[in-house]
């Protein structure tokens, strides 16, 4: 099965889904939903069809349509995580009222679990399943009050943010290759941590994001905090010191970290990541190389 042939069935099952989806959802909520899953069949990226690639090779039990109605369930996983993140963080990018993205976020939340859940029952440890998820919340929790402060460093970053990202990606992984754990551990960690650098890279640039805004103790911002201190450049350290947020210091935040090469080493690291995460798929002897190139050329798009 060909990159093409998965965007077909995988759009078949999503039709499918949507179309009871709106029956039980307000539709303010549907067009959200709608416009993200849009997204991810375009521009952005959809786990979902990482988990059907990774399938490729996988002699499971269940249907090519149970497949895909799973790969739909993740990608509604993740759409709503973000949301939850968003509100938890402030972040004001979302065109709806918060409570009203929450009640929905959190009743659909619930729903995916239990259809995830009652889709792989046959074959795969359910308590695998919610412990990743819990993994995830708990991760969300130490997101939400990380700040820079006196003890920042590279190795707090790096042990926090993994809590964060990382189990839901090695749910996406543990789903495709649950008797594989080089894959949905290992693999799966050093993807997750390449996608987080980069997004850490992309929202300290963005002033209007809460990484800035509540000072976030991201891998951008603790670099050029340690580089600020070597240098003594007392304009950074006086900002973060008495946590000022207006227009004209969060810019020049943005800035500092860029011009210092915070940022560059951000995605440098991401871009090792990524090549260890390569590295692990190439080596697996249960992943054929038609796979691994498809999935590769996905992943880097």
């Amino acid at each position: 099965m060909g990159p093409y042939k998965i965007e077909e069935e995988y759009g078949v099952a999503l039709t499918s889904y949507l179309s009871e989806f709106k029956k039980n959802f307000p539709s303010s909520f549907v067009d959200l939903v709608q416009m993200e899953l849009s997204k991810k069949s375009t521009d952005r990226l959809s786990l979902g069809k990482v988990y059907l690639f990774l399938s490729l090779d996988q002699n499971k039990p269940q249907s090519l349509p149970t497949k895909n109605q799973i790969a739909v369930r993740l990608d509604i996983l993740f759409i709503l995580c973000d949301y939850l993140d968003d509100i938890l963080d402030g972040d004001s990018v979302i065109a709806l009222p918060k409570n009203e993205l929450l009640i929905n976020a959190m009743s659909l939340l619930f729903i995916s679990i239990g259809e995830l859940c009652e889709l792989t029952k046959n074959y795969l440890d359910t308590s695998k399943i919610l412990f990743f998820l819990t993994e995830s919340v708990n991760g969300e929790r130490f997101d939400f009050y990380s700040t820079l402060s006196e003890d920042s460093s590279a190795e707090v970053y790096f042990s926090k943010m993994l809590q964060k990202s990382t189990p839901l990606v090695q749910l996406v992984f543990y789903l495709a290759c649950p008797d594989n754990e080089l894959i949905w551990k290992d693999c799966a960690q050093n993807l997750s941590t390449a996608f987080q650098l980069q997004n850490d890279a992309l929202d300290c640039m963005d002033t209007s994001k809460s990484d800035l805004v509540l000072f976030k103790e991201t891998l951008p911002f603790t670099k050029a905090l340690e580089y600020a201190r070597i240098n003594t450049d007392k304009r950074f350290l006086t900002i973060i010191e008495h946590r000022i947020t207006d227009e004209d210091s969060l810019a020049f935040l943005a800035f500092y970290m860029e011009e210092c090469g915070a940022v560059e080493y951000c995605l440098r690291a991401a871009s090792l990541y990524f090549e260890e995460a390569f590295q692990i798929l190439k080596n697996n002897s249960n992943i054929s190389v038609e796979v691994f190139t498809l999935l590769k050329s996905y992943l880097k798009e």
